[in-house]
This record gives C-alpha cells, structure tokens and sequence, in this order.
C-alpha cells in the first residue's frame, strides 16, 4: 500500500501530445514505485477502453472524484519533492492541481460523450 502520509517524491513527469494528458512516475518512502495520472480535459468524446477526460487514475486504476483517496493523492502531490527543476514542468502540475480543486472538474463530466466503435 502506498503511504501518501509520507512526503512522496515525483520523479518524472511526462506529457502526453493527446491535449494535456500528463503522467507523474513517483515513489513513497517505503521506495514503493506508482503512477499517478491526469488525463486531459480538452477533448470529451471517449471510445472504448479509453481513459476518461478530466479524472485521476493511480496505477491506471480511476480514482473516485473527491474521495478520500484522491485528496490523499492531491494533498501529498502539493507537498511532494519534484525531481524536475524545470519551471514549466512546475507550472503543468500546478495547474492539473488546481483544475482537480475546481468546481468545473465536477460539472466537467457531464461533457463526456461516449464513442462506440462500429
């Protein structure tokens, strides 16, 4: 189980080319190793087995908005330690934050429009 109490290290953020999709490779304390992604929030139509605009997923498992886990998740990225020392790196995670906080990243979902494939 990964300790989100503990000051979590992000190692790498990588981003995405799909309209702002970014996933954060960090590890706990214990040297446990996970995932944390943000997927985009431009693009709303989602086909099958596609990751849901707008939401969290931790080791591609979708976390409940505003659950308890998810503030957990969001609380120890604010107080992280960023390998990166690039600014713009800072800034993407900054603003993936800030969107999470937000009233919109609720009534965002009702934008999603699913897409099955013929």
């Amino acid at each position: 189980m990964i300790d989100f109490n503990s000051k979590i290290e992000i190692e790498e953020l990588l981003a995405w080319m799909d309209g702002g999709s970014i996933t954060l490779k960090c590890r706990d304390n214990r040297n446990q190793k996970f995932e944390i992604e943000f997927v985009q929030h431009v693009v709303w139509n989602v086909h099958e087995r596609q990751n849901i605009p707008g939401r969290v997923y931790l080791d591609k498992k979708l976390i409940t908005q505003r659950s308890n886990l998810e503030i957990q998740i969001i609380n120890a990225l604010k107080v992280a330690k960023f390998h990166s020392k690039d600014a713009l790196d800072q800034n993407i995670l900054k603003e993936k934050l800030d969107y999470i906080n937000s009233e919109e990243y609720l009534t965002d979902q009702e934008k999603i429009k699913r897409v099955k494939r013929k």
